[in-house]
């Protein structure tokens, strides 16, 4: 595994090298960012230039390749003007979810509250439950489609728990903790998820069912 300081530490300086005064932004994200990456996490990046030519792509995709794990690296790159007028509810989780390593999100972003945290758990339930009942009419292997829809059940909660109590939970476990019920059970499915293929076919079933449930009282709107 990387030492995600080293890591992004050489990494905003090779962007720097190639960009110069037009990088605003470089962040870590996701596992990394949570303390939660195993061997096989993504190295995710949150990455904000003055603007984007598809050059700077090519620029930034050898600035990637260069690095050690390069093959591992994922997240969002965007420019100013772009990432300044995104919707609010999917800035909501990138913004509360990153850890500066240069810059400062805020400057580049308007404010975010409790409106976007409620757009986000609904726009997040839509997507799930979607995924949820057309996997399991259409997909040929549904444990391994569930496996990846279950990660967005944690951002979906914790959007939900900010709008309750104001306060962002960066853990799976720590939110685990504050949580009861259906709440509970469907992010403890989601923290487990990597098992879901090895699962026999009813539980498989019933975790399709768990996942549907959930998602169908949130597209109404997270609930208080």
């Amino acid at each position: 595994m990387i030492n995600p300081e080293h890591w992004f530490a050489v990494f905003t300086e090779k962007l720097k090298a190639v960009f110069g005064g037009r990088l605003l932004f470089v962040g870590c994200q996701g596992s990394y960012r949570r303390g939660e990456a195993d061997e096989n996490s993504d190295i995710d990046a949150v990455v904000i230039l003055d603007k984007i030519g598809f050059e700077d792509l090519e620029k930034y995709k050898t600035a990637v390749s260069s690095m050690p794990e390069g093959e591992k690296a994922c997240g969002f790159i965007s420019g100013a003007d772009e990432i300044k007028s995104w919707a609010g509810h999917e800035l909501f989780q990138l913004y509360h979810d990153t850890k500066a390593v240069y810059g400062d999100l805020g400057d580049l972003i308007p404010p975010l509250g409790a409106k976007d945290a409620e757009a986000a758990v609904k726009s997040g339930a839509q997507v799930l439950y979607h995924g949820a009942v057309h996997s399991f009419l259409y997909a040929r292997d549904l444990s391994f489609v569930l496996q990846e829809l279950y990660k967005g059940v944690f951002f979906i909660l914790q959007a939900e728990y900010y709008v309750r109590s104001g306060e962002y939970i960066l853990k799976k476990r720590e939110l685990i903790s504050k949580l009861e019920g259906e709440e509970k059970e469907v992010l403890q499915i989601c923290s487990a998820r990597k098992e879901i293929p090895s699962y026999p076919t009813e539980k498989v079933k019933y975790c399709c069912k768990k996942l549907m449930e959930f998602c169908r009282g949130r597209i109404k709107g997270p609930r208080i």
